[in-house]
């Protein structure tokens, strides 16, 4: 009886050893806005094709941006809660300017820059850039299932977030974290 007593105590030791171990239990240090942010545990690379477009028609990859964190949103003029989140992605960019850190509001409208840029004068977003994924080919090589979907990218090129749906990405914690992420060592 006392074997069967230690076993099971060792069984419940292993059970709880590896339920605190299990990446719910975490120390991912998000703050509350984020926390339906998953944590990307596995292959944290970008995927190959990563490609998107400037206002003046440039193909740049997202590769290049490297040693910088990055905020990619995919968003569309045509979704109502990209809409919603715009104001709060561009106070972050303007509360991150001259900083290692970059908001990527790539839109997947298919009308090009101007349509964008309309967008941007008419709800007076006036610190995101106009980029462009409108074939959505990037979307789809980071698995995007719809919009809004952001993820995070690290400055060593890392995929380290995802998060489907909006979050508000302007508030101090939220803020925080992103500091916290570029003074991280690399």
């Amino acid at each position: 009886m006392k074997a069967l007593l230690r076993y099971v105590n060792l069984g419940v030791i292993v059970a709880i050893s590896a339920i605190y171990a299990s990446p719910a239990f975490a120390d991912t240090q998000l703050p509350q806005e984020l926390s339906k942010m998953d944590v990307v545990l596995d292959d944290h690379s970008l995927p190959q094709k990563t490609i998107f477009i400037d206002a003046d028609g440039t193909k740049r990859d997202l590769k290049d941006l490297k040693g910088q964190v990055i905020l990619v949103n995919l968003w569309a003029t045509w979704c109502a809660p990209c809409i919603e989140e715009m104001p709060d992605l561009d106070r972050l960019a303007a509360e991150m300017d001259g900083k290692a850190f970059r908001v990527l509001a790539l839109s997947q409208d298919r009308g090009g820059a101007d349509v964008v840029s309309e967008f941007f004068d008419e709800n007076g977003i006036g610190n995101l850039d106009v980029v462009l994924d409108p074939r959505g080919a990037t979307a789809r090589a980071f698995g995007a299932r719809g919009l809004p979907t952001s993820f995070v990218i690290d400055a060593n090129g890392q995929v380290i977030g995802k998060l489907e749906g909006t979050a508000k990405w302007d508030a101090d914690g939220v803020i925080d974290y992103f500091n916290s992420l570029i003074n991280a060592p690399s």
